[in-house]
């Protein structure tokens, strides 16, 4: 048997199934790797979340850690600049696409943020959308922060120069250029609940209100845990199948083709 495992022929052989079996094992392995990433990004998404919120003033003035302050809950108190706002293009509203609403928010202490207050049917393609106004004068609101999306280097992107009322991409360095002051260069996502004069935060919005609140993030494992015990068992398929299809082949090669035993075989006891 050795010496037919040695012929070049089933050298070749050999090699291509344990080329498959290892392709399938690594692309396991990773499967668990992007699972550990997402299970400590999560376990950190959850830290922030749960943490209390922080004044935005405070770190206006502070250099960004785009990194660290990701996910991170704050408040923020100061008057939409509804005139200034942005809609951002492609975006999820319940049941069709729609735009998210950014409008701008004057911070009290100075500055400005760039606020994702909600999502709006695409038929109101036009901004500032009056069916989906901000609350008028002074409010409180608060939320997550979100990263900025700068302009790729392929697919759809925002115009260089004029006036943007519609965007792919939240840029903020690409806004900053549209809106009076400087803009902070994360985006505060609001959630659920409470924007109000005041900062009221004894209900929250109806349903049907516009714009629909940011649904809160999810912390979703996805399918990595599936898809690595599927290619795990890819690989192990295919290595027990070839070393019985490499038996079988071994075994008929002792007998005939008409079943008889071969001499050897026959002379053996019983």
């Amino acid at each position: 048997m050795l010496k037919d495992l040695l012929r070049p022929a089933a050298l070749l052989s050999h090699v291509l199934v344990l080329t498959v079996v290892v392709v399938c094992i690594g692309l396991g392995q990773w499967q668990l790797d992007r699972l550990a990433q997402v299970r400590a990004n999560n376990a950190l998404l959850e830290e922030r979340l749960e943490a209390s919120a922080l004044d935005l003033a405070d770190l206006v003035d502070e250099p960004v850690d785009e990194a660290a302050l990701e996910y991170r809950r704050v408040r923020a108190r100061g008057t939409f600049r509804p005139h200034e706002e942005v809609l951002q293009r492609g975006q999820e509203h319940p049941g069709q696409t729609g735009f998210a609403v950014l409008t701008p928010l004057e911070l009290e202490r100075g500055g400005v943020v760039l606020v994702r207050r909600g999502t709006v049917p695409a038929t109101m393609d036009q901004p500032p959308v009056e069916a989906a106004a901000p609350p008028v004068g002074v409010v409180e609101v608060e939320g997550i922060l979100e990263r900025p999306v700068p302009q790729p280097g392929f697919g759809p992107r925002d115009a260089d120069e004029g006036l943007l009322e519609r965007v792919f991409n939240p840029d903020t360095a690409r806004l900053d250029r549209q809106v009076e002051g400087t803009l902070y260069p994360m985006i505060l996502r609001l959630q659920p609940g409470p924007v109000g004069p005041g900062g009221d935060t004894d209900h929250e919005p109806a349903f049907d209100a516009l714009p629909v609140p940011p649904r809160p993030p999810v912390l979703d494992e996805a399918n990595h845990l599936s898809y690595a015990l599927q290619w795990h068992a890819f690989g192990t398929i295919a290595l027990v199948t070839y070393a019985t299809w490499l038996w079988q082949r071994h075994r008929r090669r002792d007998v005939d083709p008409e079943g008889v035993r071969t001499p050897q075989e026959a002379g053996r006891p019983g």
